[in-house]
């Protein structure tokens, strides 16, 4: 008989069709998949996930930072234009009591969407050029890198 069977037949073991024992498998093996790949997945980093660009990579702390500019409560970065080495690490830290962001106009992968009070940002430019950047909560709150 290739029919369905009863849950009476299933139950006394008098027959065991073939199609149950895949689907078992195939439940069974997608839990343990789901299971190995959540145990082995995303841990908590020590540090926040780096953004690698052509330009350079950004995150937190990527290292000691070399140049520092502050995100104001006057709706300023401080200092708005800084000079930096290839290599250097620049911090960006808002100071002030209101969100910011860092958006550079030409480099939006090693930008901060981002930027609570007392939080910091740090880009390690590995390509020399000028870099601007803003606030896009702000307007008028700009900043230049020059990194040589």
């Amino acid at each position: 008989m290739d029919g369905p069977i009863t849950r009476e037949q299933h139950m006394k073991g008098s027959r065991t069709p073939s199609r149950i024992r895949p689907r078992w498998h195939a439940t069974t093996c997608s839990v343990a998949v789901t299971l190995l790949l959540v145990a082995c997945g995303e841990a908590t980093p020590a540090t926040s996930p780096a953004r690698g660009t052509g330009v350079g990579t950004a995150g937190v702390n990527l290292g000691a930072p070399t140049e520092h500019i502050s995100a104001t409560g006057q709706l300023q970065f401080s200092p708005s234009s800084q000079t930096a080495h290839v290599g250097d690490v620049i911090e960006w830290t808002n100071t002030g009591s209101v969100e910011h962001t860092v958006t550079f106009d030409a480099a939006s992968a090693v930008s901060d969407p981002s930027l609570m009070p007392g939080a910091t940002w740090e880009v390690k430019f590995t390509t020399s050029g000028t870099y601007t950047y803003h606030c896009t909560i702000h307007s008028g709150m700009n900043g230049t890198i020059v990194v040589s």
